[in-house]
């Protein structure tokens, strides 16, 4: 099976919904399967001039006004089939006075997926954790795009995606059937360039952006006989929210070990310690102080920190462009790309201060760096 990182993935997604073909995605657990669907969503959204909106997030009174009115939305509909029994998708039968034939009464989504000018994503999460006799009942709408006796519109792309049998989520194998319905891919564990440009877009907490580029390894730990909490990037999303706010190092340590296991954890609790080090404040007065600096982890800290406050307009271009010439004069020439990568990534103002810039020789230096 062809193996896509997260990227090739996004193409791939948006190139199947211009042909309404179904896809199946297998990965690992934690590596942002869901999160790259309803992103690449939203993406699509856009192109299509439609507010997009996620089904399962929508208050009943919001799910009718999208009914009534399709046109104007582009819908993610996720769906996990292992919640379901084999009869869900069918309805429940309605009989009829003085007839001798039956209705069905679908779900509403599924309803919604028949209406004209309606368009979007249906999404079978966690589709191989269904018993097959569940997954044998969506048949008609992978293989015909039918819902019951009524054809599903042209504009909705089907997605389903699962673990892998070695990550012991208790899968079931999809009838090959099923599998010749569609494309097929695997997404990889994420590599630390692309997992930063989606953290920086998606708020996750600066230190430990800082951190996993100091360490990517730590992007993926998953050992099943060490009894330890697996670290994922789901995990580091996690972490993101729960330290927020956390001052106490102790308390840090303890969160941080709940959410990504003990031994990453204090290795990023640690990473975090730097702050008391660093007295970043000094450093961006006065820059030149980067050169007495000679641990390479005090530099990851700095340069996701200066990223940050750049991007909360409490640094300005200049400044960045300061710190920048100091490590390009140490030798530091990845961490200036690292610097400019994060800025870029946080907001759209660095590239258009990057093009009013007159620094010439350094623009094109380091400009083949930007995401």
């Amino acid at each position: 099976m062809l193996k896509v990182n997260h990227i090739e993935l996004n193409n791939l997604i948006k190139e199947y919904y211009k042909k309404k073909i179904s896809l199946f995605i297998k990965g690992a657990f934690g590596i942002g399967k869901s999160f790259l669907v309803n992103d690449t969503s939203q993406e699509i959204a856009k192109g299509r001039a439609r507010t997009f909106v996620n089904w399962n997030k929508l208050s009943k009174e919001k799910k009718q006004e999208v009914y009534e009115y399709p046109e104007k939305f582009f819908v993610l509909i996720d769906e996990r089939l292992s919640e379901y029994d084999s009869s869900d998708i069918k309805g429940l039968p309605i009989f009829k006075n003085g007839e001798d034939t039956i209705d069905w009464k679908i779900p509403l989504w599924a309803k919604f997926l028949t209406i004209e000018n309606s368009d979007g994503v249906v999404f079978f999460d966690e589709i191989n954790l269904a018993p097959p006799i569940v997954i044998s009942s969506v048949y008609k709408i992978i293989y015909d795009r039918i819902v019951n006796s009524s054809k599903i519109n042209d504009n909705w792309l089907i997605v389903g995606a699962g673990n892998r049998e070695e990550d012991r989520a208790f899968t079931h194998p999809l009838p090959a059937p099923v599998r010749d319905r569609g494309g097929e891919v695997e997404l990889i564990t994420p590599n630390i360039d692309d997992w930063t440009l989606w953290a920086t877009k998606h708020n996750i907490d600066s230190r430990i952006i800082g951190f996993t580029n100091f360490k990517p390894s730590v992007m993926y730990n998953v050992d099943f006989n060490n009894n330890q909490k697996f670290t994922t990037a789901r995990g580091f999303e996690r972490l993101s929210v729960l330290i927020n706010g956390i001052k106490d190092w102790k308390l840090l340590e303890l969160v941080s070990c709940s959410a990504i296991g003990e031994g990453i954890a204090r290795e990023f609790v640690a990473f975090c310690k730097i702050s008391e080090k660093l007295k970043l404040e000094e450093i961006i007065k006065n820059p030149q102080k980067i050169e007495k600096i000679k641990d390479i982890s005090i530099k990851f800290f700095l340069v996701s920190a200066v990223a940050e406050k750049y991007k909360d307009k409490k640094v300005d271009f200049d400044k960045v462009m300061e710190i920048s010439k100091v490590l390009d004069k140490v030798n530091n020439s990845e961490f200036v790309a690292l610097l400019w990568r994060l800025s870029s990534s946080y907001t759209e103002r660095f590239e258009k201060d990057f093009k009013s810039c007159k620094e010439d020789k350094f623009i094109d230096r380091y400009g083949k760096f930007l995401c």
